[in-house]
């Protein structure tokens, strides 16, 4: 029989051989470096699809805006550092959009075609074929910093450059560290909202990824998008409510390249404009990289927009 030092020195030891192995095990699960392998002068061509919809209910009324887009963009490396930071020019190459507000006839521009821009449409059109901004990348996709190429943008934009806010990073930053299976790690932003009184005022949110599987090669990521600090007030929900969105990312580990990126928004705000008000925001964007062939043929022979 056991005395009760022997007991004591039979359970400790038990502990450290549990812990020992549990040590092993996690020193034996595989880690994963995420990083951009760009070269210079390369293109990467992504294809772009996403579909909006608003919806504002009262007492007595509804009523549904929807947006659909869909647009070639692509990525001009300038240059390729030794140390892999890269420069990089993103471009709107081309863009189809219809949008549709209550009742009212739906309105189109299709940038290949379209000689007259429609009513509303001014801005984005300014936008195609030309960088607006020249960005400084780490290879792990961090913003480094942001040079404005143009002086006609928003106002917005510019100052998000000139802070080199990673809201207006084109790529997904990845930890510098490698990551395994089911580890998480998060991106800090900040968005401005109008708080009364021509006075805007910063919002923190917080983006927050994991690595959910890794398969030839192919790592897949979930994220999701909140609020840094809760919030109730519904004048400040509504200007954010498609600011939130979930989705899932594929990275390609041994090319170095973001396949594809999705995400989905389907978010309320209750008394967004008053007593017995709501306000609901759906939609849903998928981004994924063309080869080569296949995005000199969507340049050269675009799709027309088809009616809704």
């Amino acid at each position: 029989m056991l005395s009760r030092n022997g007991l004591i020195c039979f359970g400790f030891c038990g502990l450290l051989l549990f812990f020992s192995r549990e040590t092993r095990l996690a020193a034996q699960e595989p880690t994963y470096q995420f990083a951009y392998r760009f070269h210079s002068g390369e293109f990467l061509h992504y294809e772009l699809a996403d579909r909006a919809e608003l919806t504002t209910q009262t007492a007595n009324n509804q009523t549904k805006a929807t947006q659909q887009t869909h647009c070639v963009k692509s990525y001009r490396i300038v240059a390729v550092s030794e140390q892999g930071e890269a420069t990089i020019e993103p471009v709107v190459e081309s863009v189809r959009m219809a949008s549709q507000s209550g009742d009212k006839a739906p309105v189109g521009f299709d940038s290949t075609k379209d000689e007259t821009i429609p009513r509303g449409f001014e801005n984005l059109a300014g936008t195609i074929g030309r960088p607006l901004a020249r960005l400084q990348l780490a290879p792990n996709g961090k913003l480094l910093k942001a040079t404005m190429l143009v002086t006609d943008v928003p106002k917005k934009f510019a100052e998000a450059a000139q802070k080199t806010d990673p809201a207006i990073n084109c790529l997904v930053a990845f930890p510098e560290q490698p990551v395994k299976i089911g580890q998480k790690w998060n991106e800090k932003f900040e968005t401005q909202v109008a708080v009364g009184n021509n006075l805007n005022q910063e919002l923190g949110l917080i983006r927050v990824f994991e690595l959910v599987k890794v398969v030839d090669d192919i790592a897949t990521i979930r994220f999701r998008t909140s609020l840094r600090m809760p919030m109730n007030d519904p004048d400040i929900l509504r200007q954010i409510v498609q600011q939130t969105p979930s989705g899932t990312i594929e990275f390609d580990l041994k090319q170095g390249r973001l396949l594809s990126r999705s995400l989905v928004i389907d978010e309320k705000v209750i008394g967004a404009f008053g007593a017995q008000t709501l306000l609901q925001a759906q939609g849903e964007m998928k981004e994924s990289l063309l080869l080569p062939k296949v995005a000199t043929k969507i340049s050269s022979n675009p799709t027309p927009p088809q009616p809704n």
